[in-house]
């Protein structure tokens, strides 16, 4: 894939193949993600971002959060996915929070 053609920054092509699934733009769409896939699809995303993350909060800390290149805005976006699919793997083992409000009711004003 040409340089020109990467949704994420150079050192992040790894993660490429995650972007169609999990580039979400807001929590909504992210919850409605999580909530919406199986554990394994889940744990999969999860296993190939973990590792990542030191690497990808070391790279976003170099812009102001308002300042961000696009490619960096979209890096941001996939941490976003990974920070709402955490608690799913790590804690709940479901992507819905056990005997929890059932997560379509709730409604997130933006």
């Amino acid at each position: 894939m040409s340089a020109a053609q990467r949704l994420l920054p150079a050192g992040f092509e790894d993660l490429e193949p995650l972007a169609g699934k999990w580039l979400l733009g807001s929590e909504r769409e992210r919850r409605d993600a999580r909530c919406s896939r199986d554990m394994e699809s889940l744990e999969r995303f999860y296993g190939l971002m973990l590792p990542r993350m030191d690497a990808i909060i070391a790279h976003l800390d170099q812009w102001p959060l308002d300042a961000l290149p696009e490619a960096e805005q979209r890096l941001l976006a996939l941490s976003r996915s990974f920070i709402e699919v955490a608690p799913a793997v790590e804690l709940f083992r479901s992507p819905q929070v056990p005997d929890g409000f059932p997560w379509q009711r709730f409604e997130v004003l933006t």
